[in-house]
C-alpha cells in the first residue's frame, strides 16, 4: 500500500508539472502572438508539444509498461534482436547487421510490390522523416519508405523544425523535407535548428547563428556557440561565457568563467572556481558553493562537494541525505548512479528501485534501461524487472 501511495503521490506531482508548463506556455504563447514574431511562434509551438509529450509519457506509467510489453511481444515474434522505442509510430529494430522500421503491428516500412529495404545503419524519424545509410552513404525516407531525394551524403543531422544539416565532402548545408538546399552558403559545421536558430562556421573562423531562411542574425562572432533554449543560447568569446537573445544582444554580463543551457528557467554558472545556479536575469538564486554541477533535468540537478555527488531540487535543497562516486541526469523520473564500482538506478525521492547492482548501465529511454552483469546485457523496465536480451541500435 505504501509504495502505491508513493506511486500515486508521483503521478500527482507530474500531473501538476504538467499543468504548470501548460499554463507557462499559454502566457508566453500570447507574448508571441502580441509581437506578431512568427519564427518564434513555430518555435515555441514544436517545444510546447515536445515537452508536454514527455511529461504525459512520464505521468502515465502504464502508456509505458504496454509499450514495454508490446516491444517484446514484437521482438520474439519476429525473432528480432532489438525493438527500439516508438517514435512517430515507427520503431526502428535491428536483426543481425540490418536496421528496418516497424509499426506497432509488426509490419515493416517498405515498398508494397517489393522487398522492404534494410539498412546498414537508421536513425529514429523526426519531423516525418529518418535518415538511413547504405555503403557509408546517407539519405532521408519518408514513413512509407520512399527516399525524398536521389541526393547522397556523407553525414547527415535529424531533421528538427522541419529543415536538417547534411555534408557532401567536407561542406555542411541545410536542406528542406524536399531535399532542397534553402539556400547557396555552405558551411563547415553546422549545429540543429532550435527556437528558430541554428549555430553555424565557415572558414574556419568563428561561430554565427542563422534563422530559417539562412540569413544571419547579426554580424557578431564567437568562438563557441550552443543552442538556443528557452530564448537564449550561450557563446564564448575571449575565454568568457554569456548569453545572447535571439536578435544576437547580450542579455547577461560576462560575470562568470562558464555558464550552462537554460532547463526550467535556471541555468549552472561558475565563478571562483564554484558552482551557482541563476535566472535569466543572472540573479543568483542557490548560491556558489559546489565543485562541480549539472543542469536541471526533471527538476533535479547533480552536484558534487568534495568528491561525493548528490541531487538538489530548485530551491537548492537535498533530495535524501546518500551520496554517490558518479551520477547521471535524471530519466523518466529515474537517475543512474555509481558505488564501489556498481550501478543501480534511484527514484526522485533518492531510494534504489531494486536491490540489484550493475556492472555497467545506461540511462531509461520509453521505458526500457540497458544494463549489463556477468559480461551479459539485457534490459530493465522501472521497476528494475529483467525485459529481454539485444542490442541497442
Amino acid at each position: 500500500m505504501s509504495q502505491l501511495k508513493d506511486n500515486c503521490q508521483e503521478l500527482t506531482n507530474l500531473l501538476l508539472e504538467l499543468k504548470n508548463l501548460k499554463s507557462e506556455f499559454d502566457l508566453a504563447y500570447q507574448e508571441a502572438l502580441v509581437s506578431r514574431d512568427l519564427t518564434k511562434l513555430r518555435g515555441l509551438k514544436m517545444q510546447i508539444e515536445s515537452e508536454v509529450s514527455k511529461l504525459e509519457v512520464k505521468a502515465d506509467p502504464f502508456n509505458v509498461a504496454f509499450e514495454v510489453d508490446l516491444r517484446k511481444k514484437l521482438a520474439e515474434q519476429s525473432n528480432l534482436d532489438f525493438v527500439g522505442a516508438f517514435h512517430e509510430g515507427w520503431a526502428l529494430v535491428k536483426n543481425g547487421v540490418e536496421y528496418f522500421y516497424i509499426d506497432r503491428t509488426g509490419k515493416e516500412i517498405g515498398p508494397v510490390m517489393f522487398s522492404p529495404v534494410r539498412y546498414d545503419y537508421a536513425q529514429n524519424f523526426s519531423n516525418g522523416l529518418a535518415w538511413v545509410v547504405i555503403s557509408g552513404k546517407y539519405f532521408y525516407i519518408d514513413y512509407t519508405g520512399k527516399e525524398i531525394s536521389v541526393e547522397r551524403y556523407d553525414d547527415a543531422t535529424d531533421f528538427k523544425e522541419g529543415l536538417a544539416g547534411v555534408k557532401r565532402g567536407k561542406e555542411w548545408f541545410f536542406i528542406n523535407p524536399a531535399g532542397q538546399a534553402i539556400n547557396l552558403e555552405r558551411y563547415d559545421d553546422v549545429g540543429n535548428f532550435s527556437e528558430g536558430l541554428a549555430r553555424v562556421i565557415k572558414k574556419h573562423t568563428q561561430w554565427f547563428y542563422i534563422n530559417h531562411a539562412g540569413q544571419e542574425i547579426s554580424a557578431e562572432r564567437y568562438d563557441g556557440a550552443e543552442d538556443f533554449h528557452e530564448g537564449l543560447a550561450r557563446v564564448r568569446k575571449d575565454n568568457k561565457w554569456f548569453y545572447i537573445n535571439r536578435v544576437g544582444s547580450e542579455l547577461v554580463l560576462k560575470d562568470y568563467d562558464f555558464v550552462g543551457d537554460f532547463v526550467g528557467g535556471l541555468a549552472v554558472a561558475r565563478k571562483d572556481k564554484k558552482y551557482l545556479y541563476i535566472d535569466h536575469s543572472g540573479k543568483e538564486i542557490i548560491s556558489a558553493k559546489y565543485n562541480a554541477a549539472g543542469g536541471f533535468v526533471e527538476g533535479l540537478a547533480w552536484v558534487r562537494e568534495g568528491e561525493k555527488y548528490y541531487f538538489i531540487d530548485r530551491t537548492g535543497q537535498e533530495i535524501s541525505a546518500e551520496r554517490y562516486d558518479r551520477v547521471g541526469n535524471f530519466s523518466e523520473g529515474l537517475a543512474l548512479v555509481r558505488e564501489d564500482n556498481k550501478y543501480y538506478f534511484i527514484d526522485r525521492a533518492g531510494r534504489a528501485i531494486n536491490p540489484e547492482k550493475y556492472d555497467f548501465a545506461e540511462n531509461f529511454s520509453e521505458g526500457l534501461a540497458r544494463v549489463t552483469k556477468d559480461g551479459k546485457w539485457f534490459y530493465i523496465d522501472h521497476a528494475g524487472r529483467k525485459i529481454f536480451e539485444g542490442e541497442l541500435p
